[in-house]
């Protein structure tokens, strides 16, 4: 039996079978995982990126440098869930609603995992930029679909 790969009429994800569909979702959570470790501690990026923001913005201030640090950190949370609930409707095939609430468990559980890492920390900051992505990516799906019902009134397209 061939799985198809073109969109669906309902909610243009692709149709991949099950078992593609869970390694995806291992893959995804493989790479959650590694990016809440140690290897990605804002004490191992500031090597990386210090040197970035003083030639750019020239701005010797330790406290300067940490804030610009955070706003990257910050940004790269937002888009990595903004990206992972995209990920797990148009290609997994979720519905949204299920979508969003395995980005929360996610993100609770990444930031749970890093409670318990030396150079890492839970914060409540965190996890609330994780849901602000999510809860984008979420309104952008929902939005989308809705856009496509009534551009296509013929295709009678069923709830979420």
């Amino acid at each position: 039996m061939e799985e198809s790969r073109e969109p669906t009429e309902r909610t243009g994800s692709m149709r991949l079978s099950w078992p593609l569909r869970l390694c995806l979702l291992t893959a995804v959570v493989a790479v959650i995982y590694l990016l809440g470790t140690s290897l990605f501690s804002a004490a191992r990026m500031k090597p990386l990126f210090y040197p970035y923001f003083r030639s750019l913005f020239h701005i010797s201030s330790e406290g300067q440098l940490f804030y610009y640090l955070s706003i990257v950190r910050w940004t790269a949370h937002y888009v990595e869930y903004f990206v992972l609930l995209l990920f797990l409707v148009w290609l997994v095939g979720l519905r949204p609603i299920t979508a969003l609430l395995l980005c929360l468990l996610l993100a609770l559980a990444d930031e749970g995992h890093q409670y318990f890492l030396p150079d890492r920390s839970f914060t409540l900051l965190d996890l609330e930029i994780d849901a602000a992505g999510a809860a984008t990516a979420f309104v952008l799906t929902i939005a989308t679909r809705r856009l496509r019902a009534t551009a296509h009134p013929e295709t009678k397209a069923l709830p979420d």
